[in-house]
């Protein structure tokens, strides 16, 4: 089972492959999303490029799926390590840096380092399931926000009215 390491949040999360990286980071709760983002996504319809991270991993090229049309056309200026979180399906465990355009001094070495120090097959002990959306660091719950929709992102509830 592929793990994901969110540098910027020191979160590793433990993900089925074929799960879209939006959707396994969003059910952690880690924030994809600054400012711009938070008002104007698309919901992960590809349409909007507000959820952009960097990526690394073991075997790079294999770790998602190759870009598609939205990313080629949003991208092509970026760095070919970055990619739409959205349109970005998971096939194996990588480290992922979200708000790359935010800046972080000494990011790209950091990312480099924390993907070539990953294990080749091995899923670390303290891997958090995919399903808990509490930060290791406060522990506090986190909600998710607003993917554009209208809703909150998160699960209906049947109250039995109609």
């Amino acid at each position: 089972m592929p793990t994901i390491h969110f540098l910027r949040e020191q979160l590793d999360v433990d993900c089925p492959t074929g799960i879209i990286l939006r959707d396994a980071a969003l059910d952690a709760g880690v924030e994809l999303y600054g400012l711009k983002g938070k008002l104007g996504n698309c919901g992960g319809c590809g349409q909007c490029s507000t959820c952009f991270v960097a990526v690394a991993g073991q075997g790079e090229d294999t770790c998602l799926t190759p870009r598609t049309a939205p990313e080629q056309r949003f991208l092509k200026k970026r760095p070919p390590s970055w990619r739409l979180a959205c349109q970005a399906v998971i096939r194996d465990s990588l480290v992922v840096v979200t708000r790359p355009q935010a800046g972080w001094p000494g990011g790209d070495e950091a990312l480099a380092a924390a993907a070539s120090a990953m294990p080749a097959d091995a899923t670390p002990i303290d891997v958090m399931p995919v399903d808990v959306v509490s930060s290791p660091q406060d522990g506090a719950h986190q909600d998710r926000q607003d993917d554009g929709d209208g809703q909150d992102g998160g699960d209906e509830v049947e109250t039995g009215e109609r």
